[in-house]
């Protein structure tokens, strides 16, 4: 009886502790990676898919007047309705409105504090639409050791003086780091 009742909790163990990784419902994507360009207007653009995911990523791209404005909209721009709860990583173009872009992170729901925040060389959208599987390319520099801040690390250094981000370009349709470069905030 003791031997039944010792498999029976080393089951419910092992059980509680797994979770089957994350699939797309049916007519939904999930957004890995999330592209940021501009001030304002802002434009987005969404990379769905991944290691667990279908082969033919959906992707999507849209604008607005700032970030809160096109992140209503990116659900709608792709051929499948896109949905932000799994954004793993935002890629912030030069030009992009960090503090902004962070806040308005933290305070949606589906986006919230957890993704890494890395900067592109020549614009979030021109480095996405170049890149094969950006969010497979970006599990590989975690792997090798990068550590992106997340959108809560970058803000919290960013009102320090200054957010340290990865940088990073296209080669041969793979995302590679170049450097890291310091974000000053409204003075860059």
């Amino acid at each position: 009886m003791r031997r039944w009742l010792l498999v029976c909790i080393a089951a419910v163990v092992l059980l509680a502790g797994w979770r089957p990784a994350p699939k797309e419902p049916e007519g939904l994507a999930l957004v890995r990676v999330l592209g940021v360009d501009g001030p304002g207007p802002v434009s987005l653009t969404a990379v769905c898919g991944g290691g667990d995911q279908e082969k033919e990523q959906s992707r999507g791209a849209c604008g607005g007047a700032d970030f809160r404005e096109a992140l209503e909209k990116l659900p709608w721009s792709g051929g499948r309705e896109l949905s932000l709860t799994s954004v793993s990583y935002i890629i912030v173009g030069g030009d992009a409105a960090l503090e902004d872009v962070l806040l308005s992170a933290l305070r949606n729901e589906e986006l919230g504090a957890a993704a890494r925040v890395f900067r592109a060389e020549d614009g979030a959208g021109a480095l996405l639409a170049e890149c094969e599987d950006p969010a497979s390319a970006l599990e590989l520099l975690e792997r090798q050791g990068v550590e992106a801040p997340t959108v809560v690390e970058a803000l919290a250094a960013l009102y320090k003086g200054g957010a340290s981000l990865p940088l990073l370009m296209e080669w041969e349709g793979r995302l590679m780091l170049v450097d890291w470069v310091e974000w000053r905030g409204s003075d860059e």
